[in-house]
């Protein structure tokens, strides 16, 4: 009776250690099922790539901080092509060598971070010799951009006509004049006319003389004025006479007068077109400068 009651305990106890033992043998074998998983995926191509980039990645982000565009320069093939240009149109032609490159490409370098921290450092402001630099480069830039047409014959005759006074060929005038102001200038003049006629003028007067040899007509009337030219041209060569002009009087002796002419547009074909395609560049020039200008706001004080 003893051995029967023991019985049921016993075989409670076999159940419940081997459910307990099903339970461990069954989380054993799902445990090596991840464990298995995981080995294989590790073994896969495509996530050894994908993990070794990551790595990488990290790496250089790490190592290599974020540079802004005002801090970064770049020897792109272009900068590196304008300086082999510029070293051949300075060597007829040659190439520069691995190490005149190299030198060249530094030098380069150190122009460009010494423009870079000007700019930083505003000392283009206030300086107008650096800002003068700076936008004549500009300029130049704008201006050979242009794309300037040849001009068809029509456009080409009417620009000549309107400055056919910069090509005809003026009027020579070669002379002695000798100058008097104050308000007896006209008749200090008059007197000094007669002692040189005579022969006995003082020497302070030619030491005044002013002489003027092949003089263009036109260059000389701003000064002496229109009318003191044409009574000087109206005069006979070798003569001293009294004339008068809008800065005062003079003794004057005309000695020379070649006369001037017209020049036909043939005469001068190639430097007018080149002289028109130069106004018609500078015109493009301002109107595309203009259109840069639209991208800013631009503010005037108004007194």
């Amino acid at each position: 009776m003893t051995s029967s009651g023991l019985e049921p305990a016993a075989r409670a106890d076999d159940a419940a250690g081997a459910n307990a033992g099903g339970v461990t043998a069954g989380g054993a074998t799902g445990g090596g099922g991840i464990v298995g998983f995981l080995r294989r995926l590790v073994r896969e191509p495509l996530v050894q790539f994908m993990v070794l980039g990551a790595v990488i990645f990290a790496v250089h982000a790490a190592t290599t901080p974020s540079v802004s565009k005002e801090r970064l320069i770049e020897v792109t093939p272009a900068v590196r092509q304008s300086i082999v240009d510029a070293f051949k149109a300075s060597h007829e032609g040659r190439e520069p060598g691995a190490d005149e490159l190299a030198k060249l490409i530094d030098l380069w370098l150190l122009n460009e971070i010494t423009f870079r921290e000007a700019l930083a450092q505003g000392l283009d402001k206030g300086d107008e010799m650096i800002r003068d630099r700076i936008t004549h480069k500009m300029r130049l830039l704008i201006f050979n951009g242009v794309d300037v047409t040849e001009p068809s014959r029509a456009e080409l005759e009417a620009w000549y006509e309107k400055r056919r006074a910069n090509y005809d060929i003026p009027e020579l005038v070669s002379f002695i004049a000798v100058p008097f102001t104050g308000p007896d200038a006209e008749a200090q003049s008059r007197a000094v006319l007669e002692e040189i006629r005579a022969g006995t003028e003082p020497e302070d007067v030619q030491l005044r003389a002013l002489i003027f040899a092949q003089r263009p007509r036109p260059s000389l009337e701003p000064s002496f004025g229109k009318d003191f030219m044409e009574q000087l041209a109206a005069a006979p060569k070798g003569e001293w006479r009294v004339l008068s002009s809008a800065q005062g009087w003079y003794v004057a002796r005309l000695d020379a007068l070649v006369p001037g002419r017209k020049v036909d547009l043939s005469e001068v074909d190639a430097q007018v077109a080149q002289a028109w395609k130069d106004e018609r560049r500078r015109v493009l020039a301002i109107a595309a400068t203009r259109d840069l200008g639209k991208a800013y706001v631009i503010r005037r004080d108004v007194p």
